[in-house]
């Protein structure tokens, strides 16, 4: 695991901790505790490097805290879109590899741990909330842009991919509590549902 990996960096390895490896670090952190867990002395611990490796890559927490929030909206949206604009023609593919993406068993799907303790940051900080603002339109533009594609009208399209990113946000917040195996039967359902939806609204 990322984590894992990162504690192993002792030595000579740990003189090459790039600023990612902090970003990284501090990410698994924030989803492991929220934002209050980003403490630099447990972060320089658990990377196995002293404090002065921190102020080598950073001025500050709050520098370190940005980066990371640019890097989450780097990693969650924008490299996401751009994989599915070179890689994937055909529009309902598209859609199908976004939904499965947002419900991979990982802690930086959408409504995951990471992204619940970045909302709740949010609710204090103006950085993080207009990150977020930004996170959440850039995903619906994706999707979007995906139904009209599949031959939905801009306001039809526009509330399908509401819709769809609702869907998907909400079952990840309510399957932590729930587990997912015992709401898979639906899940399947909703996929198809939503996956057939231009079909449906065209």
């Amino acid at each position: 695991s990322m984590a894992k990996r990162l504690t192993k960096a002792k030595g000579p390895e740990a003189d090459r901790l790039t600023k990612r490896d902090w970003v990284r670090a501090a990410l698994v952190e924030v989803g492991r505790g929220g934002v209050a867990n980003v403490r630099i002395e447990a972060l320089a611990r658990e990377l196995g490097v002293t404090k002065g490796s921190f102020y080598w890559h950073f001025k500050d927490r709050d520098a370190l805290l940005n980066e990371m929030l640019r890097f989450w909206q780097e990693t969650s949206t924008l490299r996401i879109a751009e994989f599915i604009q070179t890689n994937i023609e055909d529009p309902r593919e598209r859609l199908s590899f976004l939904i499965k993406v947002a419900s991979e068993d990982r802690p930086d799907i959408p409504g995951g741990p990471i992204e619940h303790a970045l909302r709740e940051w949010a609710r204090s900080s103006e950085i993080a909330r207009r990150t977020l603002s930004e996170v959440d339109s850039e995903r619906l533009e994706i999707m979007t842009q995906i139904y009209l594609d599949l031959g939905m009208s801009l306001p039809r399209a526009k509330a399908a991919a509401l819709l769809a990113l609702s869907h998907l946000i909400g079952v990840n917040v309510i399957h932590r509590d729930v587990g997912r195996q015992a709401l898979r039967s639906q899940l399947e359902i909703c996929l198809i549902f939503l996956l057939n939806l231009p079909d449906a609204m065209a």
